[in-house]
């Protein structure tokens, strides 16, 4: 099959959609289908340095990616979606569009192409425009389902009763399956002591305040170590936080994080009550109740021993055999939970377990979850 993934995701960033967006296109080409990926040329919000975009993100060259004119001006992302309308128009052969750009999903079923649309995103948050073209494109002939990343999410969608005839699927994220457990980043820190750590943002609602209140608590054996974050907010941590145990590596190539990964005893998932979507400081979006984060399956697939905040959305994941859940905002309960787990046999019992129940999670199944139930 001939499949059209298109994307609003900047490639390269650091942001979660983009690294999402590349996996699937890996996974939808490692499954056997020839893909091609659009995504918008918006030159000066790339990241820099990247000389091989594919290296970058740790994906296969086996899909290609084509750029489309998207200006960073208001109305850019129309001049885009008539970019995507007139690249279908003039390339006919694709058996599949499957996107999480909304508007090019929506052009894309002018022209009776096949479509999947897949949203991270409330439908309660949408703007009205966007409420709008989403309602045009799943009463589309050609429009085949929606994908969502929850059964949470999925709910808020049933919650509008004119969905009730729209096929919609929950795929949560996923990771890739690691071949090798043991190529391990030397970390910061003491050798002896316990390696627990964060990779991720750290904006609001991530957690930082929770690892900032344990760390003064375990400061004796335990070491912290947080991957990822922009200059800004890292900045921001480094002033607040005080104690010597915690150690901040910035941002660290996709690539490159699987290392980094490796080296850590437990992984720590500390979602608070709100969590605003990435560059969504001045909005009043909460996607707490509805995310799959990334890091969540990435530490599942390293056999890692996780500690995460207990919402139910987690929940549809983890639970207690896989893991350890924690109310997000019970200090104590985080402190208890590590200390648990520095006897490496309770680790090893809830990691194995973790990475058991990881497998079905993987990007390549769930590439084919989603075209093919």
């Amino acid at each position: 099959m001939k499949i059209l993934y298109i994307s609003k995701s900047i490639i390269p960033s650091r942001t979660a959609n983009s690294i999402h967006v590349m996996k699937m296109c890996q996974a939808f080409a490692d499954n056997g289908h020839e893909v091609v990926l659009l995504a918008p040329n918006t030159k000066n919000k790339y990241e820099e340095g990247v000389e091989d975009v594919y290296e970058y993100y740790g994906v296969k060259k086996n899909f290609e990616i084509k750029k489309l004119w998207h200006p960073d001006i208001i109305g850019g992302a129309i001049i885009y979606t008539l970019s995507i309308f007139f690249y279908l128009l003039f390339t006919k052969n694709f058996n599949l569009v499957y996107g999480r750009f909304l508007q090019g999903c929506y052009v894309a079923t002018f022209l009776r192409n096949r479509v999947i649309f897949e949203s991270h995103e409330s439908i309660l948050d949408m703007k009205k425009l966007r409420y709008f073209v989403f309602k045009q494109l799943i009463k589309s002939k050609s429009f085949e389902k929606l994908t969502v990343i929850s059964q949470a999410l999925k709910n808020i969608y049933l919650e509008k009763k004119f969905l009730n005839n729209v096929k919609i699927q929950v795929a949560h994220d996923g990771a890739d399956e690691v071949p090798n457990l043991e190529n391990k980043t030397k970390l910061f820190g003491d050798e002896e002591n316990l390696k627990v750590g964060y990779v991720g943002h750290l904006y609001k609602g991530k957690g930082m305040e929770i690892i900032n209140s344990i760390a003064g608590k375990l400061n004796d054996e335990v070491d912290f170590h947080v991957i990822g974050g922009t200059e800004r907010d890292i900045n921001f941590w480094k002033k607040e936080i005080k104690h010597k145990n915690v150690f901040f590596y910035g941002h660290i190539s996709h690539k490159e994080v699987s290392n980094y990964i490796d080296a850590l005893d437990i992984c720590l998932l500390p979602n608070q009550k709100i969590v605003r979507p990435h560059g969504g400081k001045d909005t009043k979006i909460n996607i707490s109740g509805y995310t799959s984060p990334l890091k969540l399956f990435e530490y599942m697939s390293h056999k890692k021993p996780m500690i995460a905040s207990d919402f139910p959305v987690i929940r549809e994941v983890l639970n207690e055999k896989n893991s350890i859940l924690v109310d997000c905002d019970d200090i104590e309960g985080w402190v208890s939970s590590i200390q648990k787990l520095r006897d490496l046999k309770n680790r090893e019992v809830i990691a194995n377990q973790a990475l058991d129940d990881f497998y079905k999670f993987s990007w390549k199944n769930r590439a084919a979850n989603v075209i093919e139930n």
